[in-house]
Formats: C-alpha cells, sequence, structure tokens
C-alpha cells in the first residue's frame, strides 16, 4: 500500500510546486470541446455522480517523464488554491503507449486515480480507499508531451461513499 501512495504523493507535491501565479484561464476547455470537437487548450473534465466538474488549473500531461516507469501522467485541480482545492490525478504505470487501461485498487502495477478535498468530510476518493478505473488513452507522445484520454469507473471515499465518474476527457499538449 505504501508503494501505491508514493509515487502518487509525489505527483501532487510535483503539481503544487509547479504552479505559477500566472493567469491559468486559458487552460480551461472551451464549449466546442465538450460539443465533441478536438480541444484546442488543455483540459480536464468529467462528470461526478451526473454533475460536470472541470479542472480550472494544473492541467498537466506526460508520457513517459524521466525517472519514471513507462508513466502516463494526467491531472488537474478545481476552486481556490488553497485547503478546499480538490486535485484529480490518474498515474498508469508500465504504459507503452495508447490503448485501453483498466486497473483497481491493488494492481501490480501501482496505476492509481485519486481526488482530494470534495468535502471537508470526503478528502480523499479513490487511491487506498480503492477505485476502479477504464482509461482509453488515444495519443500519447514525449517531446513535446501529449496525452489525450477519455476515461470512467468509480472512486470509494474515507467516509466509505463511491463516486462514479463518467464522461472523463483529457486533452493537455505542451
Amino acid at each position: 500500500m505504501h508503494h501505491a501512495l508514493y509515487p502518487s504523493t509525489i505527483l501532487c507535491l510535483l503539481l503544487f510546486a509547479c504552479g505559477n501565479n500566472s493567469d491559468q484561464s486559458s487552460n480551461v476547455a472551451n464549449a466546442a470541446t465538450e460539443a465533441g470537437k478536438p480541444a484546442t487548450e488543455n483540459a480536464l473534465s468529467m462528470k461526478i455522480n451526473g454533475v460536470e466538474w472541470k479542472a480550472d488549473h494544473n492541467i498537466f500531461g506526460a508520457f513517459h517523464p524521466k525517472g519514471y516507469n513507462r508513466v502516463v501522467m494526467i491531472s488537474g485541480s478545481k476552486g481556490s488554491k488553497n485547503k478546499e482545492e480538490q486535485p484529480f490525478n490518474i498515474n498508469i504505470y508500465n504504459a507503452d503507449g495508447p490503448g485501453i487501461f483498466q486497473f483497481q485498487d491493488g494492481n501490480p502495477d501501482f496505476s492509481v486515480a485519486q481526488l482530494a478535498n470534495v468535502s471537508p468530510e470526503n478528502y480523499l476518493y479513490g487511491s487506498m480507499m480503492g477505485f476502479t478505473m477504464k482509461v482509453n488513452l488515444t495519443k500519447a507522445s514525449t517531446a513535446p508531451d501529449v496525452v489525450e484520454a477519455t476515461f470512467e469507473g468509480e472512486m470509494k471515499g474515507n467516509a466509505g461513499d463511491v463516486l462514479k465518474i463518467t464522461e472523463g476527457r483529457f486533452y493537455y499538449h505542451e
């Protein structure tokens, strides 16, 4: 269990450390993305129990970054940059390239999906709480990093409830 937390914790710390003070509004998906047209801006969105959730900053994707074993990173955050910020990430380990990846907690590659700070009572979903995730990685390249994917699944929360994730979309072009 500690091995699964370590890479995810590092990713979350990197996300917060790499954030800058510039206006991140250009990273928000436009209406064309939601209509199924190709995205032109980096975006992360999904429906959580039928309610839309959109990252509004720290949208980041990576394919096989240095120091990781063939990992694909998908992440972004929503809300104020304080204790109420909701960071979300999916890390898929041992991924050679585009394809469909289905994994759950306890998987041998330590792939993980997690969402934090939905509320003060519900501070962690996924990760060691439990998750199942299906990710369709449609594009993945490095130098520059390009990651495009759709995803769906479920994440169990620390309070025992379950979030159903549908219509997940990720678009990142470095």
